[in-house]
């Protein structure tokens, strides 16, 4: 995807194309926010940056999703400056092997999601906490505001009317193409997407697809997609089920065919999710027999 650079006019840039890279300036200094996903897209944002005539002073990264920091170990040895992350989002950016153990249930990780969109190529030594409210970010003043569902404790980073939002939203695009949305924490997200159009910015910067003005058309859809999933989660306990052949009947109705195990484990932690909000509300619980785990509702 060809990449295309923003200047905002107010010390806010952003690297569109894959996933997005935002940037604050402030007196020459700069935070990056987020990286890409490899030392290629790094080294793309690091000339982009040079060229808008700043100098990095501090990486912040959003999620600690692959595609959003497999670029920071390289810039952090490259330039030497400190990286900063939430800090239940900090550990998988030291240790990238967390994210597909995760997936696999904690297991070692089989060899499908062992490439690079999964398990980021380079770690980063050190990364510092970053605790929500405003502060200072290598010395750039910035606001951290949680974010969390799609991760567990994502983050966005603001500067003046811009909130790069990370994966708090995604693009009309990506609902038609990826239907099933990967989520962590399906009631905290439906929290962030409450709140997000109430925010004090005026510009949204998503981590991946263009950057938007007026985000509540665009959270109200992302909304509605997981209240969806929620529903036919539901909708499938009509008889008790596992959670993969609940996934079944959920790819069934949005006609998804999963070609490779990384995209079917994806969508069954979003399944989960789900189950998880419905035994929340007292909806559906669990019940062993036959040495299986199946869901019923209550």
């Amino acid at each position: 995807m060809a990449s295309r650079f923003h200047d905002f006019g107010n010390g806010t840039y952003a690297l569109t194309g894959g996933a997005n890279i935002g940037f604050i300036v402030h007196k020459g200094r700069a935070i990056m926010v987020d990286t890409g996903l490899d030392s290629d897209t790094a080294k793309k944002a690091l000339r982009a940056l040079e060229g808008a005539g700043a100098t990095l002073a501090a990486i912040a990264i959003t999620h600690g999703h692959a595609d959003h920091f497999g670029g920071a170990g390289w810039l952090a040895e490259k330039t030497a400056v400190a990286v900063y992350a939430p800090p239940l989002e900090a550990p998988f950016i030291m240790h990238p092997l967390l994210e597909p153990l995760l997936l696999y249930s904690g297991a070692a990780p089989i060899a499908e999601l062992q490439g690079k969109f999964t398990l980021a190529k380079q770690s980063v030594s050190h990364v510092t906490p970053l605790p929500e409210g405003a502060q200072e970010i290598g010395g750039v003043p910035a606001s951290v505001v949680p974010l969390p569902g799609h991760a567990p404790a994502q983050a966005g980073i603001a500067f003046g009317d811009t909130l790069f939002c990370g994966d708090a939203v995604f693009p009309e695009a990506t609902l038609a193409r990826h239907p099933i949305l990967f989520c962590a924490d399906l009631d905290a997200w439906l929290g962030t997407l409450a709140q997000l159009p109430a925010l004090p910015y005026r510009r949204v910067v998503p981590g991946h697809g263009e950057p938007v003005e007026e985000v509540a058309p665009l959270a109200e859809a992302n909304a509605a997609r997981l209240q969806e999933i929620r529903a036919l989660t539901w909708e499938a306990l009509q008889e008790p089920k596992t959670d993969h052949d609940i996934l079944r009947a959920v790819a069934e109705h949005y006609e998804v065919t999963f070609e490779a195990p990384t995209f079917f484990l994806l969508a069954l932690t979003t399944i989960r999710a789900a189950l998880t909000s419905l035994q929340r509300a007292g909806e559906a619980g669990i019940r062993m027999g036959d040495n299986r785990m199946v869901w019923r509702r209550m």
